[in-house]
């Protein structure tokens, strides 16, 4: 897959996805004993589009931001606690 390739797939406005050129999620599956780059390159084998994914009945859209010093962890930790000041 090219870098032109993926940068087109990551513009797909998320109307525009079409469920059956999207990957299941729960079907992929990434040996978390390899390595990083060996992870990346089988994630990209097997996800139609890296970007997207089907999620049961849902079209799940990923997006990347560049420079984010928070690790994942800590904006999940980060939803919860705006989650719970709503309630």
């Amino acid at each position: 897959m090219t870098m032109e390739r993926l940068s087109e797939m990551q513009k797909i406005p998320i109307m525009e996805l079409q469920r059956e050129e999207l990957s299941n999620a729960g079907e992929i599956v990434i040996d978390s004993s390899k390595s990083l780059n060996q992870r990346v390159q089988t994630f990209l084998k097997e996800t139609k589009n890296p970007f997207a994914q089907n999620v049961g009945d849902y079209i799940l859209q990923i997006g990347y931001a560049k420079d984010v010093k928070e690790t994942l962890d800590e904006r999940m930790v980060q939803l919860v606690r705006k989650q719970t000041a709503i309630i």
